[in-house]
């Protein structure tokens, strides 16, 4: 399908969208941001038979293959026109949802990228590039693949390691379906008399599905600057294992991991890094290529067109990615609305790269009180995130279930552990983002 280039102010678009939180408002819920509004309406489940509105809220739909019955978010029923309508939807039994007609692409207030490598980009806000399909499926298989076997090997720590003593070869337990129980640490060890126990509900991601919450703003990293986020460091705040936890196997906790850290280890309590160690731990040099590449293949020059960081000119030589984390999705999961403020540059890029099933992005402005735009992120999808853009809110209200590409597939042809991999992502969704902590030249005191 043709998509129609417009040239616009990515700022014109932020304008034109601002009708589309009044509904809320009249509705008695003027109490709610309207980001939060567009939260409230993907994440929406209270009808079974009835998916959230994709053209409500006019969803960027970008890396949609060309040919509709290739589309697996029209295969799924996401833009059916029983999603737009008011009330309740009766089905007969056994009877499909009506898939409908996709909508032409919207590109009003985007700006089509000519990336240096050929691809194609969009700038969907400033700073914020959208390049869909920058893996191929092979290659987003290979890396899912480096995610689940190697990146969630010690000494990364996982979401899951402060509360379990977890084998060194947990994903090949999950391939291998071992009956092994795995214990929780609360049952092994108890606290020292030296340790500062820190509420672990106060220290989880702004991942959740409730809808009760207070959220809590930290000041960027650069702001804080390195001495006293090193303070921080040295008073020995740690998480204390929940002793509400059951032995499980690997099976049941490879549903129930929510991160891998990569590089310098973010610490949720603080919410900043730990500069403790005089070296990081190794970033992965396959992922760190990976997001190399998309800067070096970036055209920032119309990226920005002079109106970026003073340094924004030699990232594509002096960008080098130290730290990340991979975000594991199972399909009800969200990641509520925050913004990315830990690194010591704040302006340098992001790079997330999206794998297995689609999902909604809701990119915003530095304030919940502007409206979002909703982007479709495929499987294959890079965005990146720099400049200004590195203090936009975002996050993901929903994982758009139905949506797995067909290379994600189990074939007769496949080994085991590609199997268990296809088998993992079969009812999941992982997002891999990488950024860089100190600017170019930083010397750490001491």
């Amino acid at each position: 399908m043709p998509i129609k280039e417009n040239m616009s102010s990515v700022t014109n678009q932020r304008g034109d969208m601002k009708d589309l939180t009044t509904e809320g408002v009249k509705n008695g819920e003027s109490s709610h941001t309207p980001f939060r509004l567009t939260e409230k309406h993907f994440k929406n489940r209270s009808q079974p038979l009835k998916l959230p509105s994709l053209r409500l809220h006019r969803v960027l739909d970008l890396s949609r293959p060309d040919q509709v019955a290739d589309d697996e978010v029209w295969k799924a029923g996401w833009w059916s026109p029983e999603n737009d309508t008011a009330g309740r939807v009766r089905r007969g039994k056994g009877k499909e949802r009506e898939r409908g007609e996709r909508p032409e692409v919207e590109t009003e207030g985007l700006k089509l990228l000519r990336m240096n490598d050929g691809r194609i980009g969009w700038l969907v806000a400033p700073g914020c590039i959208l390049v869909p399909g920058y893996l191929d499926p092979a290659g987003q298989l290979d890396l899912l693949r480096a995610a689940l076997t190697r990146y969630t090997l010690p000494p990364n720590p996982l979401s899951l390691s402060t509360h379990y003593a977890l084998p060194n070869d947990l994903f090949q337990k999950y391939i291998e379906e071992s009956t092994e129980v795995i214990q929780p640490l609360h049952e092994l060890r108890s606290a020292g008399p030296d340790t500062r126990a820190v509420d672990t509900k106060a220290t989880q991601t702004t991942r959740s599905t409730t809808s009760s919450r207070t959220t809590i703003e930290t000041e960027p990293g650069a702001v804080v600057g390195y001495e006293e986020i090193l303070a921080k460091n040295k008073l020995g705040l740690v998480d204390q294992p929940s002793d509400k936890l059951k032995p499980k196997r690997a099976e049941e906790l490879m549903k129930e991991i929510r991160w891998a850290n990569l590089g310098w280890v973010y610490q949720w309590t603080t919410k900043a890094y730990d500069f403790t160690p005089d070296v990081p731990i190794p970033f992965p040099a396959d992922l760190r290529d990976i997001c190399k590449d998309v800067v070096r293949s970036t055209p920032w020059d119309e990226v920005f067109e002079t109106k970026g960081p003073e340094d924004y000119a030699a990232w594509e030589k002096d960008y080098g990615p130290d730290t990340g984390i991979v975000n594991f999705y199972q399909l009800n999961d969200t990641l509520m609305a925050h913004v990315d403020r830990a690194e010591l540059d704040p302006s340098r890029p992001l790079v997330s790269i999206s794998l297995g099933h689609a999902a909604v992005f809701l990119l915003g402005s530095q304030s919940r009180y502007d409206p979002p735009r909703p982007i479709i992120l495929r499987s294959g999808d890079v965005l990146i995130m720099s400049g200004k853009g590195r203090q936009f809110y975002h996050g993901v209200p929903r994982i758009l279930e139905g949506t797995l590409p067909a290379a994600f597939q189990i074939n007769d042809g496949d080994d085991v552990e590609t199997k268990g991999i296809k088998r993992w992502i079969s009812t999941a969704r992982m997002n891999i983002n990488a950024r860089q902590v100190f600017p170019p030249g930083f010397k750490r005191p001491g």
